[in-house]
Protein backbone atom coordinates (compact mmCIF):
# COMPACT_ATOMS: atom_id res chain seq x y z
CA UNK A 1 0.00 0.00 0.00
CA UNK A 2 1.05 3.08 -1.07
CA UNK A 3 1.08 5.85 1.74
CA UNK A 4 2.60 9.05 0.29
CA UNK A 5 4.84 9.53 3.09
CA UNK A 6 8.41 9.69 2.00
CA UNK A 7 9.64 12.72 2.22
CA UNK A 8 7.00 14.61 4.40
CA UNK A 9 7.73 16.63 7.53
CA UNK A 10 6.58 15.34 10.90
CA UNK A 11 6.78 17.73 14.21
CA UNK A 12 6.15 14.89 16.91
CA UNK A 13 5.49 16.33 20.85
CA UNK A 14 6.72 13.96 23.33
CA UNK A 15 8.70 12.21 21.80
CA UNK A 16 11.97 11.40 24.04
CA UNK A 17 9.89 8.37 25.42
CA UNK A 18 7.07 5.87 25.25
CA UNK A 19 4.28 6.34 22.61
CA UNK A 20 6.17 9.50 20.96
CA UNK A 21 9.55 7.85 20.28
CA UNK A 22 7.57 4.49 19.05
CA UNK A 23 5.70 7.38 16.85
CA UNK A 24 8.95 9.01 15.40
CA UNK A 25 10.18 5.30 14.96
CA UNK A 26 7.02 4.54 12.68
CA UNK A 27 7.55 7.63 10.45
CA UNK A 28 11.08 6.86 10.21
CA UNK A 29 10.28 3.65 8.39
CA UNK A 30 8.03 5.56 5.88
CA UNK A 31 10.86 8.15 4.43
CA UNK A 32 9.32 10.86 7.08
CA UNK A 33 11.61 13.66 7.84
CA UNK A 34 11.33 14.39 11.60
CA UNK A 35 11.10 17.42 13.92
CA UNK A 36 11.78 15.55 17.95
CA UNK A 37 9.97 17.46 20.49
CA UNK A 38 10.52 17.35 24.29
CA UNK A 39 11.67 17.80 27.34
CA UNK A 40 14.68 15.86 27.72
CA UNK A 41 16.77 16.82 24.72
CA UNK A 42 19.23 13.87 26.15
CA UNK A 43 16.98 11.20 25.05
CA UNK A 44 15.68 12.86 21.85
CA UNK A 45 19.14 13.28 20.61
CA UNK A 46 20.01 9.55 21.29
CA UNK A 47 16.51 8.82 19.10
CA UNK A 48 18.25 11.18 16.42
CA UNK A 49 21.03 9.90 16.21
CA UNK A 50 19.90 6.37 16.33
CA UNK A 51 16.90 7.15 13.00
CA UNK A 52 19.97 8.83 11.58
CA UNK A 53 21.81 5.76 11.46
CA UNK A 54 18.67 3.33 10.81
CA UNK A 55 17.39 5.67 8.05
CA UNK A 56 20.27 8.21 6.63
CA UNK A 57 18.01 9.27 3.89
CA UNK A 58 15.90 11.04 6.10
CA UNK A 59 16.62 14.37 8.19
CA UNK A 60 15.95 14.82 11.87
CA UNK A 61 16.23 18.13 14.49
CA UNK A 62 16.06 17.92 18.14
CA UNK A 63 13.96 20.55 19.85
CA UNK A 64 13.56 21.69 23.31
CA UNK A 65 9.98 22.01 24.06
CA UNK A 66 7.91 23.53 26.78
CA UNK A 67 4.26 23.21 26.24
CA UNK A 68 3.94 25.76 29.27
CA UNK A 69 6.24 28.64 27.96
CA UNK A 70 5.14 30.44 24.85
CA UNK A 71 8.31 31.94 24.02
CA UNK A 72 10.09 28.82 23.93
CA UNK A 73 7.44 26.63 22.02
CA UNK A 74 7.22 29.41 19.39
CA UNK A 75 10.69 29.45 19.06
CA UNK A 76 11.37 25.32 18.66
CA UNK A 77 8.76 25.18 16.32
CA UNK A 78 10.05 27.94 14.20
CA UNK A 79 13.75 25.87 14.39
CA UNK A 80 12.45 22.67 13.17
CA UNK A 81 10.41 24.61 10.57
CA UNK A 82 13.64 26.14 9.10
CA UNK A 83 15.24 23.11 9.56
CA UNK A 84 12.86 20.96 7.63
CA UNK A 85 11.75 22.88 5.06
CA UNK A 86 7.79 22.86 6.63
CA UNK A 87 5.21 21.24 8.13
CA UNK A 88 2.58 18.27 6.92
CA UNK A 89 1.96 16.26 9.70
CA UNK A 90 1.90 17.49 13.42
CA UNK A 91 1.44 14.51 16.63
CA UNK A 92 0.51 15.95 19.57
CA UNK A 93 1.71 13.35 22.11
CA UNK A 94 3.11 15.46 25.11
CA UNK A 95 1.60 15.58 28.22
CA UNK A 96 -0.22 13.07 30.52
CA UNK A 97 -1.95 13.06 34.12
CA UNK A 98 -1.99 12.47 37.73
CA UNK A 99 -2.96 9.21 38.65
CA UNK A 100 -4.59 8.75 42.22
CA UNK A 101 -7.79 9.44 44.38
CA UNK A 102 -9.06 13.06 44.46
CA UNK A 103 -7.99 13.83 48.18
CA UNK A 104 -4.23 13.04 46.70
CA UNK A 105 -4.14 15.24 43.46
CA UNK A 106 -3.07 18.94 44.68
CA UNK A 107 -4.00 22.36 42.55
CA UNK A 108 -0.39 22.19 41.46
CA UNK A 109 -0.85 18.92 39.44
CA UNK A 110 -3.79 20.10 38.36
CA UNK A 111 -3.10 23.79 36.84
CA UNK A 112 0.33 21.39 35.37
CA UNK A 113 -0.91 18.84 33.54
CA UNK A 114 -4.01 21.09 31.90
CA UNK A 115 -1.28 23.57 30.88
CA UNK A 116 0.56 20.27 29.09
CA UNK A 117 -2.22 18.99 27.66
CA UNK A 118 -4.90 20.40 26.53
CA UNK A 119 -3.53 24.08 26.77
CA UNK A 120 0.30 23.18 25.45
CA UNK A 121 -1.44 21.53 22.92
CA UNK A 122 -3.45 24.38 21.43
CA UNK A 123 -0.53 26.15 21.69
CA UNK A 124 1.51 23.94 19.71
CA UNK A 125 -1.20 23.78 17.11
CA UNK A 126 -1.55 27.13 16.73
CA UNK A 127 1.83 27.65 16.28
CA UNK A 128 2.00 25.02 13.28
CA UNK A 129 -1.12 26.15 11.85
CA UNK A 130 0.77 28.53 9.00
CA UNK A 131 3.07 25.57 8.21
CA UNK A 132 -0.08 22.92 7.70
CA UNK A 133 -1.89 25.17 5.35
CA UNK A 134 1.01 25.01 3.21
CA UNK A 135 0.93 21.62 2.41
CA UNK A 136 -0.99 19.19 0.44
CA UNK A 137 -1.29 16.41 2.92
CA UNK A 138 -1.86 17.96 6.08
CA UNK A 139 -2.82 15.92 9.42
CA UNK A 140 -2.68 16.57 12.86
CA UNK A 141 -3.26 13.71 15.20
CA UNK A 142 -3.78 14.10 18.86
CA UNK A 143 -3.38 11.48 21.29
CA UNK A 144 -5.57 11.65 24.26
CA UNK A 145 -7.30 8.17 25.94
CA UNK A 146 -9.74 6.12 26.87
CA UNK A 147 -10.29 7.69 29.95
CA UNK A 148 -11.51 10.71 28.00
CA UNK A 149 -15.03 8.67 27.40
CA UNK A 150 -14.86 6.08 29.88
CA UNK A 151 -13.53 7.69 32.99
CA UNK A 152 -12.56 4.78 35.90
CA UNK A 153 -10.66 4.73 39.21
CA UNK A 154 -7.99 7.23 39.62
CA UNK A 155 -8.51 8.39 36.39
CA UNK A 156 -10.03 11.96 38.13
CA UNK A 157 -7.33 14.07 36.34
CA UNK A 158 -6.83 11.86 33.38
CA UNK A 159 -10.52 12.04 31.97
CA UNK A 160 -11.24 15.60 31.91
CA UNK A 161 -7.79 16.50 30.51
CA UNK A 162 -8.48 13.87 27.37
CA UNK A 163 -12.07 14.50 27.11
CA UNK A 164 -10.83 18.36 26.64
CA UNK A 165 -8.44 16.88 23.82
CA UNK A 166 -11.35 14.93 21.98
CA UNK A 167 -13.47 18.27 22.10
CA UNK A 168 -10.66 20.47 20.51
CA UNK A 169 -9.84 17.32 18.17
CA UNK A 170 -13.39 17.56 16.84
CA UNK A 171 -13.89 21.68 16.87
CA UNK A 172 -10.43 21.78 14.68
CA UNK A 173 -11.62 18.88 12.03
CA UNK A 174 -14.92 21.40 11.58
CA UNK A 175 -12.69 24.74 11.69
CA UNK A 176 -9.82 23.50 9.46
CA UNK A 177 -11.51 20.79 7.30
CA UNK A 178 -12.47 23.14 4.54
CA UNK A 179 -8.92 24.04 4.32
CA UNK A 180 -7.48 20.60 3.54
CA UNK A 181 -6.49 19.83 6.99
CA UNK A 182 -7.60 16.49 9.06
CA UNK A 183 -7.33 16.65 12.73
CA UNK A 184 -8.27 13.28 14.52
CA UNK A 185 -7.32 11.67 17.81
CA UNK A 186 -6.20 8.63 18.95
CA UNK A 187 -7.33 7.19 22.81
CA UNK A 188 -4.64 4.43 23.51
CA UNK A 189 -5.94 2.08 26.45
CA UNK A 190 -3.41 0.80 29.07
CA UNK A 191 -0.07 1.17 27.58
CA UNK A 192 3.16 -0.58 28.12
CA UNK A 193 4.72 2.46 29.53
CA UNK A 194 5.58 4.27 32.76
CA UNK A 195 2.17 4.70 33.34
CA UNK A 196 1.36 1.47 32.87
CA UNK A 197 4.15 0.39 35.44
CA UNK A 198 2.33 3.23 37.65
CA UNK A 199 -1.26 1.43 37.39
CA UNK A 200 0.03 -2.09 37.74
CA UNK A 201 1.95 -0.83 41.02
CA UNK A 202 -1.08 0.82 42.41
CA UNK A 203 -3.51 -2.27 41.90
CA UNK A 204 -1.33 -4.22 43.62
CA UNK A 205 -1.52 -2.14 46.52
CA UNK A 206 -4.86 -1.20 46.25
CA UNK A 207 -5.68 -5.09 45.72
CA UNK A 208 -3.13 -6.81 47.90
CA UNK A 209 -1.71 -8.63 44.71
CA UNK A 210 1.44 -9.17 43.47
CA UNK A 211 3.29 -7.07 40.58
CA UNK A 212 2.62 -10.14 38.44
CA UNK A 213 -0.63 -10.78 39.36
CA UNK A 214 -2.04 -7.15 39.01
CA UNK A 215 -0.79 -7.43 35.45
CA UNK A 216 -2.79 -10.55 34.77
CA UNK A 217 -6.17 -8.41 36.99
CA UNK A 218 -5.88 -5.86 34.52
CA UNK A 219 -5.49 -7.76 31.56
CA UNK A 220 -8.48 -9.37 32.08
CA UNK A 221 -10.99 -6.61 31.47
CA UNK A 222 -8.96 -6.77 28.28
CA UNK A 223 -10.79 -8.85 25.14
CA UNK A 224 -7.40 -9.29 23.14
CA UNK A 225 -5.88 -10.02 27.26
CA UNK A 226 -2.71 -7.98 26.70
CA UNK A 227 -1.61 -4.74 27.24
CA UNK A 228 -1.49 -2.34 24.63
CA UNK A 229 1.95 -1.91 23.07
CA UNK A 230 3.12 1.70 21.72
CA UNK A 231 4.18 0.42 18.76
CA UNK A 232 -0.16 -0.49 18.06
CA UNK A 233 -0.22 2.87 18.44
CA UNK A 234 2.55 4.06 16.04
CA UNK A 235 0.60 1.87 13.24
CA UNK A 236 -2.37 3.99 13.73
CA UNK A 237 -0.76 7.13 13.54
CA UNK A 238 1.36 5.71 10.49
CA UNK A 239 -1.78 5.30 8.81
CA UNK A 240 -4.03 8.46 9.63
CA UNK A 241 -0.91 10.34 8.45
CA UNK A 242 -0.89 8.94 4.84
CA UNK A 243 -2.87 9.19 1.91
CA UNK A 244 -4.69 6.46 2.38
CA UNK A 245 -6.94 8.40 5.09
CA UNK A 246 -7.46 11.93 3.39
CA UNK A 247 -11.33 11.32 4.20
CA UNK A 248 -11.33 10.70 7.83
CA UNK A 249 -10.95 13.58 10.37
CA UNK A 250 -12.86 14.61 13.55
CA UNK A 251 -12.72 10.85 15.08
CA UNK A 252 -10.97 8.95 18.15
CA UNK A 253 -10.07 5.73 17.15
CA UNK A 254 -10.18 3.63 20.61
CA UNK A 255 -6.66 1.30 20.64
CA UNK A 256 -7.24 -0.49 23.68
CA UNK A 257 -7.86 -4.24 22.64
CA UNK A 258 -11.43 -3.93 23.11
CA UNK A 259 -11.24 -2.70 26.79
CA UNK A 260 -13.94 -0.15 26.17
CA UNK A 261 -17.45 -1.05 27.07
CA UNK A 262 -19.27 1.74 24.40
CA UNK A 263 -19.28 1.55 20.68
Amino acid sequence: MELGLKGRNAFVTGASRGIGAAIARALAVEGVNLALFGRDLQRCTALAAELSEKHPAIRTVVCKLDMQQPDVLARAVTKAADTLGGCDILVNCAGGATRGRLEDIDDESWTHNFNVKPLGLVRVTRNCLPLLRKSDQARIINVAGTRGREPGAFSVMSSPINLATLGVTKALANELGPQGITVNAINPGSTDTGRWTELVNMTASDRGLSTEEAKKYLNREVPLGRVVMPSDIAGLTVFLASSQAAMITGVAINVDGGRSRSI
